[in-house]
């Protein structure tokens, strides 16, 4: 009896497929699935979206792709309402926009009739800017962000410059929040005051975060720091005269970055908090000067981290390390890459008084403890700081490291898998 009834049971189950198959869909209404709501009607099954249902995908997935799968917009030309593709992979709503772009003329900032300066933007008030590639956006003074929150979006080889002489941007106040994606700023000039970008805390500690954004060019330091809170990721600083960073006091973050050709050294820290991780250093400092690579001179703090980047053809003068010079009370730096660093009158990598662990020191002293003193094999010693398949820093990485956060992926964003290499890229 009992078998009957399982087979009977199992010839309905079978039953009803076979009529599922012989009765598609030829309405929405037909589709109670959340999951797939619209009907492709030529193919007469239930999608997530068609290019007819396109309004179907919303929230962080609003594009609807060929496969009829909902997606995230990866490019501002995805969000054709509001031309502003937001970094959490939803499109921009128009109203909350201001719009930017060299020969701007409208106050309002509108899509159709954007405005020619940041600082106009901002006075806005509105969330997002977007600003538009070609000519380089310039303001006649700095721009300074006070007691903002907003988020500073760019088209494609967008860039920011300024008249005359002087910084291009100033953040400071105690509640600004300023997020910058994919803008390029370049160009300060004159014999004095020429940063890029000037961090003022002001009382309290303002936020600057850089993603996939370019420093360049500009006579003084690319960024100055006397406090705040600094995150730099995927990002480009390089030949900006008087130096790449310099933060005095607050807290650093810089990962999967870039730091090159600055002529007064790439990163400078006095005081405050340091996360350092999945970097390029190449060609920074000079013979006769005070940073090459990194200077770090502040306290001991567990928040500290100096791990998996590369140091390649920086330079300093003697008795500062032209790679890492670090005196951090009793802090280690680990899985670094530091060759072929200083002069050839220098006889180490290193200065200071930190350790270091798991790290390459090529030529000259070598710290004591479990580092190598290999050549690491770049692909290409003139700056491209990725290794060649047969490196000796394969797989030599500190066997304890923490392959979280930060370190979970090389600078490429390729994750790193123990034993991992050391330096900042992990070897495909």
């Amino acid at each position: 009896m009992k078998f009957a009834a399982a087979l009977f049971f199992l010839l309905l189950a079978g039953c009803y497929v076979k009529n599922k198959d012989l009765h598609p869909c030829t309405d929405n209404a037909n589709c109670t699935d959340p999951a797939a709501p619209v009907c492709d009607l030529a193919a007469q099954v239930c999608v997530e979206c068609t290019p007819e249902s396109a309004a179907a995908c919303t929230g962080q997935k609003p594009i609807c792709g060929a496969d009829n799968v909902c997606r995230a917009c990866t490019a501002h030309a995805d969000c054709l309402a509001s031309m502003v593709c937001l970094p959490d992979g939803s499109c921009g709503i128009e109203d909350q926009v201001a719009y930017v772009a060299n020969g701007g003329t409208s106050a309002t900032c509108a899509k159709s009739a954007p405005c020619n300066t940041l600082t106009a933007a901002i006075l806005l008030g509105k969330p997002y800017i977007k600003v538009a590639s070609g000519e380089p956006v310039k303001d006649t003074k700095t721009t300074t962000i006070d007691g903002k929150v907003v988020t500073i979006l760019a088209d494609p080889g967008a860039r920011l410059d300024r008249e005359g002489d002087g910084p291009i941007l100033e953040i400071r106040s105690p509640t600004t929040d300023v997020k910058i994606y994919d803008l390029e700023i370049t160009g300060a000039s004159g014999a004095t005051g020429a940063d890029a970008i000037i961090l003022t805390p002001n009382g309290g500690t303002p936020k600057l975060t850089l993603t996939r954004v370019k420093v360049t060019g500009n006579q003084g330091l690319g960024i100055s720091a006397t406090g705040g809170a600094l995150a730099i990721s995927q990002s480009t600083l390089s030949g900006n005269t008087n130096g790449g960073i310099s933060i005095n006091g607050g807290a650093l973050a810089i990962s999967r970055s870039t730091i090159s050709s600055n002529a007064n050294g790439g990163v400078s820290i006095t005081g405050g908090t340091f996360d350092i991780v999945n970097n390029f250093f190449f060609s920074n400092g000079t013979q006769g000067g005070t940073v090459g690579g990194v200077a770090i001179s502040t306290t001991q703090n567990s928040a500290n981290r100096l791990e998996f980047n590369s140091f390649n053809k920086n330079q300093s003068q003697d008795g500062i390390g032209p790679a890492i010079h670090c005196v951090a009370g009793s802090f280690t730096a680990r899985n670094n890459i530091m060759s072929n660093n200083g002069t050839l009158t220098q006889t180490t990598q290193f200065g200071g008084a930190c350790t270091h662990a798991y790290s390459v020191a090529t030529p000259g002293a070598l710290p004591p403890g479990n580092n190598l003193a290999v050549d690491p094999l770049f692909q290409d010693a003139s700056g491209n700081l990725h290794l060649m398949p047969l490196s000796p820093v394969r797989g030599q990485a500190d066997p304890n490291s923490l392959l979280t956060g930060l370190s979970a992926v090389d600078i490429d964003g390729q994750p790193r898998t123990a034993p991992a290499d050391i330096g900042a890229d992990e070897i495909p």
